[in-house]
């Protein structure tokens, strides 16, 4: 039981440190050492994000790994992993969600026909919103947890 515990824990442990793949490029430019781990998750990077220059993020002068409305989906990820809340149930998850997702659909329609130009602030926003409920139901189910707290019995 004691073992099944420790590698819940460190699965939910490892959905959040998500929240630190965007940065890594930054970190690896501070610590060497983590420049081979930059590179491997470099090829993940490639598959989803174009990282357009004009939408990436800089710490210190260094971009991070991903543009901002991605960096916004891990950092949601790893957040809501870590603190696994709201518990939500099935259906205000899937609320939740369709909901960020219409929001970001119509932020990126108001880019797409100059409404306004690329705001990280909104991309980081809508990226975090839409990926911090799937990060909480994530984590509670590596927790084990139900959604819904259990129905108390008179």
């Amino acid at each position: 039981m004691r073992g099944e515990r420790s590698l819940r824990w460190a699965g939910i442990v490892l959905l959040g440190g998500v929240a630190l793949l965007p940065v890594l490029s930054v970190l690896s430019a501070l610590v060497p050492a983590l420049t081979p781990l930059e590179r491997a998750v470099q090829p993940w990077f490639d598959l989803h994000c174009e990282r357009d220059p004009a939408r990436t993020l800089r710490l210190w002068g260094v971009p991070l790994g991903v543009c901002a409305r991605c960096s916004g989906i891990y950092f949601g990820l790893g957040l809501g992993a870590l603190v696994r809340r709201p518990r939500l149930s099935p259906a205000g998850l899937r609320g939740w969600v369709l909901t960020a997702a219409a929001l970001m659909l119509a932020d990126v329609a108001l880019e797409r026909y100059a409404v306004h130009g690329p705001t990280a602030v909104l991309r980081i926003v809508t990226g975090l919103l839409l990926s911090y409920p799937v990060g909480v139901g994530l984590a509670l189910l590596v927790q084990g947890a139900p959604t819904l707290p259990a129905a108390h019995k008179p």
